[in-house]
């Protein structure tokens, strides 16, 4: 009995020197052992004991042996009491107990979770798992909640990867993912806190935690280039004898849909200034009239209605922005290039194409040169393209002012294009002329 008791109390002697170095040195196990054990409660710790339960139950003696071996592996390379140390920092999560941030929303872990979480302002908390599709959905949500109150630091929003870290998200009664509770001030257990049950949209959340603190958040107004419809207005669009419509219908809960928000948006917004083509969308789940009429199944599902009413184009390539684009300049006849540019045939003529290049060739004679002009100028008066005459006053401009002429003017559109004052509409144009500008290019 008395080797137990001096076995017991040599532990309890080399548990203070560890205790005692670590704090010399600066650390914070003692606070952070501490801290978690004023924040005990009966709920986490049934919780630690029924996991400690399961754990005991599934032990094999492979398993054993496994663990054996994993705590030789380490202590071989112990060469020094800081090396201890630093091993049980490690184990402890007191060596991450610094503050992360991912943009702004906090990153915690076991180790800085009551650090941050210390009651000293209110909380949400999203305990998630990386591998959970909702939570995907949700991530660029709530990584534009943490910047509409990145302004005040008297509200934290926080985020926790409960797969990990399996102990905090049993103790706070983390089932499934996403889970996002409400910590008010002064609450660091699981006693006062609030589930949250609302909507996953930015407006929802950010109401909730305005209600919750009394912070207004500040969202960043943005413009969406996708048109909302409804029943009233949408055969009114997708009936346009002049433009074809490409349509998502779409459902508010479903996180597919919330994935391709972003990505549906680029799309709408690299047609912006295209009158051939309209990118908009339609909740159809709330809209079911219309949701029944083209026997819309799920979503997102999404359609091409060819201009004039015709039978519509199930839309089944990829969900990326350059798939959308490419498809959408397939059946408008439009040169959109991701990012909202034109491609470098945008605006050309065939036609006159041809009767440019016979005119760079035919570079110092001018007569001949005169001649084909004459030829463009014809070509161009069957053509309804406005650009068709800018063809035919760079030849004027070459004939007077020489060949150096187009060299000249290239350099002027593109440090136009360049220019951050340069409107979207007028950079199409630019683009163009640059476009138009190139066929006379000897050297291109």
């Amino acid at each position: 009995m008395s080797a137990f008791r001096t076995l017991f109390f040599f532990l309890v002697l080399l548990n203070a020197g560890f205790l005692g170095y670590d704090y010399y040195k600066g650390g914070r196990i003692g606070e952070n052992l501490i801290d978690r054990a004023r924040n005990l409660d009966a709920q986490t710790l049934q919780a630690g004991v029924n996991q400690l339960v399961l754990e005991v139950k599934s032990l094999t003696p492979e398993k054993i042996a496994s663990k054996v071996n994993q705590a030789f592996a380490q202590v071989k390379d112990i060469h020094s009491f800081d090396d201890a140390m630093a091993l049980v920092r490690e184990k402890t999560g007191s060596s991450s107990g610094e503050v992360i941030m991912d943009g702004n929303v906090f990153v915690l872990t076991t180790g800085n979770f009551y650090n941050v979480i210390d009651g000293s302002r209110p909380a949400l908390v999203e305990f998630y798992a990386p591998w959970c599709g909702h939570c995907k959905s949700l991530a660029p949500v709530y990584a534009e909640l943490g910047d509409a109150f990145s302004h005040s630091d008297d509200v934290i929003i926080a985020k926790l990867d409960a797969d990990e870290h399996r102990d905090l998200g049993a103790a706070f009664g983390v089932q499934g993912f996403p889970t996002l509770k409400w910590f008010p001030k002064g609450v660091t257990s699981s006693v006062g806190v609030v589930d949250y049950s609302g909507g996953r949209d930015l407006d929802a959340l950010s109401k909730f935690v305005h209600d919750k603190s009394g912070i207004r958040p500040h969202i960043r107004a943005t413009v969406s280039h996708v048109k909302s419809l409804a029943t009233g207005d949408f055969h009114d669009t997708v009936d346009d004898p002049s433009t074809g419509t490409l349509v998502e219908f779409y459902a508010s809960w479903c996180g597919h849909c919330k994935s391709l928000a972003p990505i549906y948006e680029k799309v709408g917004a690299a047609f912006a200034n295209e009158p051939k083509c309209n990118v908009v969308k339609i909740d159809a789940d709330k809209e079911r009239a219309i949701g029944t009429e083209y026997d819309i199944s799920g979503f997102p599902t999404i359609k091409f209605f060819p201009p004039g009413g015709a039978e519509p184009i199930p839309y089944e390539g990829g969900r990326g922005e350059a798939d959308f684009l490419a498809f959408l300049n397939e059946q408008c006849g439009t040169h959109r290039t991701v990012g909202g540019g034109l491609d470098t045939s945008a605006g050309r003529i065939e036609d006159l194409d041809r009767h440019a290049a016979e005119f760079v060739k035919a570079s110092g004679q001018p007569e001949q040169q005169q001649s084909i002009l004459l030829k463009a100028q014809q070509a161009a008066s069957d053509v309804e393209s406005r650009y068709a005459k800018y063809y035919t006053k760079l030849m004027e401009k070459i004939l007077e002012k020489g060949d150096d002429f187009i060299d000249k003017e290239k350099a002027r559109i593109q440090k136009i294009i360049k220019s951050s004052t340069v409107t979207l509409a007028k950079l199409d144009d630019f683009t163009i002329r640059q476009n138009i500008l190139n066929v006379f290019d000897a050297s291109t």
